[in-house]
């Protein structure tokens, strides 16, 4: 039988969308030649592409067509398929497999394709999840050579990016990956979705994707450390520290052991009272640092990742000139390999910065705020009076945002900067391109050595001025000009030890109009505290607590004999706070009934609300509290923190000093202590304080956030020139 396109001109006009005039040719063909099915085959053909599925079907079950075709399901089911493999528009040729399947529902490379097209077009429907299980059944059962391995991969790719969330998608994901020649690629990919779904606050999905990889290679590195930082976020510790045994055991090269070992650290340190196996392990991660840097060869991942390797040295020692010497080896070491691998785009962007025309004076600056915080989190809750403050007729704000969580305050800085609010994906290359592409005159770093991405982003120079203020310490990146300080928060010898030049404000390197407070949830009766108990409180993450400063929290405690301990810890195993407390009770002499463990509260407004039960708050060292210092102080209550010499160790002191308080500002452990007595025991010293920081709220710096603004704005404009 010859080839349909080469007789009847209705096959021309069938090919070019003409449905019409083919369906009158095809019908007077048939009147002619009634014995070819040919015929019969594109007629029905031709009504299902104009829309008649009906008429298609009735053309197609003709009584007729059986006598002459003795295999008409076949014939038809081979002319649909070749018509499918020939038509350009997705969605026809999604209709066209719709109906294959019928005639042929064991055809894996069909069920392939119309599953990859139904995810594509989002043309899921509820019988949808039927086609999954088709596809994953008839997947057990091929053979090698029955699996088209193109089409496979392109299904599995489009299925991963949507998985786990459709259901039965991670059973037939972890199917078809046993089916993949490249299973490598495969669990790279599993991983990008992983970590995008981590980045959406998804991290129990993303932990079973994690372990789907571990199934396909259960010593594949980076699917290890990768799962381990799933278990963390989602507060398996055990199950973490056990991946990254196992990763460490498995790590070849110096920078591999690098990552694994700052995962631990991390784990270690959140989940609190893990602190002798996590300085052991600290002492063995700080020589590998020291030995990165002398390295010849980091790849382009491990130099993106290992930018942030060392950031929990500030928890450990208060050694400013130590620690700004590692972290500003780092900083230029992974820069020149993350500039070295992407070289072009490097080029890209400081070719562009130098032809420039000389807009310094222009009316507008373009600033470009980088973070993975626009939502619920600290820096989001801080930073958010800046971007209400900014004067818009002489700077035009972008936010770039490397975190979805779609939250309250998320969706306030979306909708507040409308089209300048650009939520990017968690790529360096994309972010930075964009940032290039948005042409900013200088881009503010929020988070520092918090971000991979952001800190890799910085590496590459996509701004021609580069700040980093708020999240945490400078990352002693060259590529950062300028990190924000006060006369406070660092000390006066302090530049001799930064990379960026540090650009001091007059008054405070933070300043807000104040938080939102709701209902308290926290009673004395409620928790059994007599009415006249001291109640001390603290409330900081498991990183920042460690034995010597609980001991001198307990020293206070054991000191003012009526008083009671409240404790609380976010993102932190409340178990192992509490077991680290109470074996230093017992050292100390202290009766556990004196301490009290608290659950996180259900929202930041009744956190805040909380705070008021206490008498006084503890401040941790050698790594302040920030944000919540900023909320008791706001509150209301006294707060006593040790001041050291790096940047981690001096918040309390400049908020302190901003609401003009100098008790509880102590510069000792024996200070420390105290102050934490004599606050304690001197009700009236209490009511001063109590009665300074209500009177702060009318003229203090700290709660200034439009002076804060201007001297930011000014900041700015002297640094882009």
């Amino acid at each position: 039988m010859s080839s349909p396109t080469d007789d009847l001109p209705a096959f021309d006009a069938l090919h070019q969308g003409n449905y019409a005039e083919a369906i009158a040719a095809l019908e007077e063909a048939i009147a002619d030649a009634p014995e070819d099915t040919r015929y019969y085959a594109y007629l029905g053909l031709a009504y299902l592409l104009q829309g008649s599925e009906t008429e298609a079907q009735l053309v197609w079950m003709t009584p007729e067509i059986e006598e002459l075709c003795e295999n008409w399901s076949q014939h038809l089911a081979d002319i649909l398929l070749q018509e499918a493999r020939r038509l350009g528009d997705p969605k026809q040729t999604w209709l066209l497999r719709q109906y294959l399947r019928e005639l042929s529902p064991d055809d894996l490379e069909n069920l392939l394709e119309l599953l990859y097209l139904s995810l594509e077009l989002s043309l899921w429907a509820a019988d949808d999840n039927q086609l999954l299980e088709d596809v994953r059944d008839r997947l057990t059962t091929a053979t090698p050579q029955e699996v088209p391995q193109d089409t496979l991969w392109n299904t599995f790719d489009r299925l991963s990016s949507q998985t786990p969330s459709l259901t039965g998608s991670l059973e037939l994901c972890r199917v078809a990956a046993t089916h993949l020649l490249d299973t490598p690629r495969a669990i790279d990919r599993l991983l990008a979705r992983a970590k995008t779904l981590e980045f959406e606050n998804c991290s129990q999905d993303a932990l079973s994707l994690g372990q789907l990889c571990l199934e396909l290679a259960p010593d594949r590195f980076q699917a290890l450390v990768e799962t381990a930082r799933f278990c963390q976020n989602i507060g398996d510790n055990k199950a973490s520290l056990d991946y990254l045994d196992r990763a460490l055991a498995v790590a070849e090269t110096l920078p591999q052991k690098i990552l694994a070992s700052h995962i631990k650290l991390r784990g270690f340190m959140r989940a609190a009272g893990y602190w002798e196996p996590a300085k052991s392990l600290y002492a063995q991660h700080r020589r590998d640092l020291e030995a990165l840097i002398d390295s010849n060869n980091i790849s382009l991942e491990f130099a993106t990742r290992i930018l942030t390797a060392g950031s929990m040295t500030p928890y450990f020692t208060d050694d400013l000139v130590s620690y700004r010497q590692l972290r500003n080896q780092i900083g230029a070491t992974s820069q020149r390999y993350l500039q070295q691998h992407l070289s072009d785009r490097v080029e890209r962007y400081r070719t562009q910065h130098q032809q420039r025309p000389a807009e310094n004076n222009q009316n507008i600056l373009k600033i470009g705020y980088l973070s993975e915080c626009f939502r619920q989190h600290s820096v989001g809750w801080l930073m958010r009076w800046l971007l209400h403050h900014h004067d818009r007729d002489r700077f035009e704000i972008h936010l770039y945002s490397l975190r979805h969580t779609g939250d309250t305050l998320q969706q306030t800085f979306a909708a507040v900067e409308g089209s300048n609010f650009h939520e990017l994906p968690y790529s360096t290359r994309a972010v930075a391109d964009k940032i290039h592409q948005d042409n900013i005159d200088l881009l503010v770093d929020l988070d520092s050595v918090t971000s991979n991405c952001g800190c890799s982003v910085l590496a590459l120079k996509p701004a021609p001025v580069q700040v980093s203020w708020l999240g945490a310490d400078a990352s002693g990146i060259p590529a950062v000009d300028y990190f924000i300080s006060d006369p406070y928060v660092l000390p006066d010898d302090a530049q001799n030890y930064y990379s960026e030049t540090l650009w001091q404000l007059p008054q405070t390197y933070i300043a807000v109009n104040g938080f939102e407070i709701g209902v308290p949830t926290l009673r004395r009766d409620r928790l059994g505290i007599p009415p006249d108990a001291v109640v001390y409180f603290s409330s900081q993450t498991g990183y920042k607590r460690n034995p010597d400063n609980i001991r001198l929290q307990l020293q206070i405690l054991r000191e003012v004999p009526n008083s009671i301990f409240l404790v609380k810890g976010a993102y932190t195993n409340i178990d192992s706070v509490r077991r680290a407390f109470e074996e230093q009770a017992e050292t100390e002499g202290i009766s556990r009934d004196r301490l009290r463990f608290l659950p996180v509260a259900i929202s930041e407004t009744v956190h805040r609300a909380n705070i008021a039960i206490a008498d006084v708050v503890l401040d941790t060292y050698p790594y302040n509290g920030t944000t919540t210092t900023l909320e008791t102080l706001w509150a209301g209550v006294p707060v006593v923190t040790r001041v050291g010499q790096q940047f981690a160790s001096r918040q309390g002191y400049t908020l302190l000093k901003n609401v003009s308080v100098e008790a509880g500002i102590a510069f000792t452990d024996e200070e420390y202590v105290e102050w934490g007595v004599r606050l304690g025991k001197d009700t009236e010293l209490r009511k001063t304080v109590v009665r300074q920081l209500h009177e702060s709220r009318k003229a203090a710096p700290l709660w200034n956030a439009r002076q804060f603004t201007r001297e930011m704005e000014r900041a700015y404009q002297e640094m882009v020139g």
